[in-house]
């Protein structure tokens, strides 16, 4: 394949990567922080539909960057030229927050999970989330400056 479309190609699937990630982050802050404290003051009646409402017109949006975010990080870890060193361990501990958050999300989005979970899930899914963005720092800069590692000073 030409390298100019392979350089298109790794471009376009970080920027998936990342848009998708920001969605579901950025989604889950949203809820977590603006649509939760907001519906509580709302009455019993009211509040108990707004929930799985929100969560329905959610779940197709949620799906999406959720597989678009898994086969985009896929793509992007095959495709890494090196590897420095304590690389895997790391983005081992990255791939298994980032299984967590995805199963959150799909439990988040199930039409029968009870309204009293969702703002737990939520949380734990920013929590989980926020974790990943430093874990993803620290593994640029690992990239961009690998650490040396043998004997002498």
């Amino acid at each position: 394949m030409d390298s100019s479309l392979l350089m298109a190609l790794a471009l376009a699937m970080r920027w998936v990567h990342i848009v998708s990630v920001a969605t579901i982050l950025g989604g889950f802050l949203a809820l977590r922080f603006g649509f939760y404290p907001a519906v509580a003051s709302l009455p019993a009646p009211a509040r108990e539909q707004a929930g799985p409402a929100v969560a329905a017109r959610f779940r197709g949006l949620l799906y999406t960057v959720v597989g678009a975010a898994l086969l985009s990080g896929i793509y992007n870890y095959l495709t890494k030229p090196s590897y420095p060193p304590g690389y895997h361990m790391w983005i081992g501990i990255k791939i298994l927050l980032a299984l967590h958050i995805f199963a959150s999300a799909i439990l988040y989005g199930l039409p029968g999970t009870e309204e009293s979970k969702r703002p737990r899930l939520a949380m734990n899914i920013i929590v989980s989330g926020l974790i990943i963005v430093l874990i993803s720092g620290w593994l640029r800069w690992l990239t961009l400056h690998p650490v040396v590692s043998g004997g002498g000073r």
